[in-house]
């Protein structure tokens, strides 16, 4: 039975994140990858049914940005970062995947690990957009925050991969406050980057790039007392 409430919700994230910047058309990412901008900026990429699997940040990386990202992984020299080692990573564990790649090695015709990382991002035929931002610094905000929206939603990043202890819940607010609502209600408009500031000055034991969440009564009130 499908979850429609997951997919409500699902629908919503995506629908935030567009609202995020001004993206690009979805395109076939063995088409468009070359094409990039040679500029910083934050891409999306997602499988041909519609799920994002994957959003990362480009910085100016020696004046290529996000079209020297996205090389990395058309060349197969991503397989231990980012959407390489993500895409590699679930091609291994495709049986067909694997079979296939070892046919070619009893055949004696063995591939460098570099094309079996080109082969595992091809089998996905993943499409990809991006947007471009004007420096480093912000797209990595933004990429922060795609990943904060969509990070409960099956993508790909390690970050929503990695096992959290679960959370008090003796210290949960009772009205669910996330960054995203107090960054409304105090009336900003910097995507959470004030009410993340925030946190990170009066809660520095929290992990380096975690999640916020759901915050505690604690939070809220630090945030409500500090960002002005």
């Amino acid at each position: 039975m499908t979850d429609r409430s997951g997919e409500h919700e699902a629908g919503l994230a995506y629908a935030a994140v567009d609202s995020l910047a001004t993206w690009s058309e979805w395109a076939p990412f063995a088409d468009v990858a070359a094409r990039a901008p040679q500029l910083p900026g934050v891409y999306q990429i997602r499988l041909p049914e519609g799920t994002v699997v994957y959003l990362g940040m480009a910085g100016e990386r020696r004046g290529h940005g996000l079209r020297g990202r996205l090389s990395i992984y058309r060349r197969g020299r991503g397989a231990v970062s980012g959407f390489g080692e993500a895409a590699l990573d679930r091609a291994l564990a495709d049986a067909a995947f694997v079979e296939a790649h070892l046919d070619a090695v009893r055949a004696g015709e063995p591939s460098r690990a570099s094309a079996w990382a080109r082969d595992a991002i091809a089998s996905f035929a993943p499409e990809i957009r991006w947007t471009v931002c004007a420096s480093k610094a912000d797209a990595l905000a933004l990429e922060t925050d795609c990943v904060e929206l969509l990070r409960d939603y099956g993508i790909w990043n390690r970050i929503a991969t990695r096992n959290e202890p679960p959370t008090d819940s003796s210290a949960l607010v009772s009205n669910g406050s996330t960054v995203e609502s107090l960054t409304r209600e105090l009336g900003l408009d910097d995507r959470g980057r004030a009410v993340r500031r925030a946190l990170r000055h009066g809660f520095p034991q929290h992990e380096r790039g975690g999640r916020w969440g759901i915050l505690t009564a604690e939070h809220v009130a630090h945030v409500r007392k500090t960002v002005r």
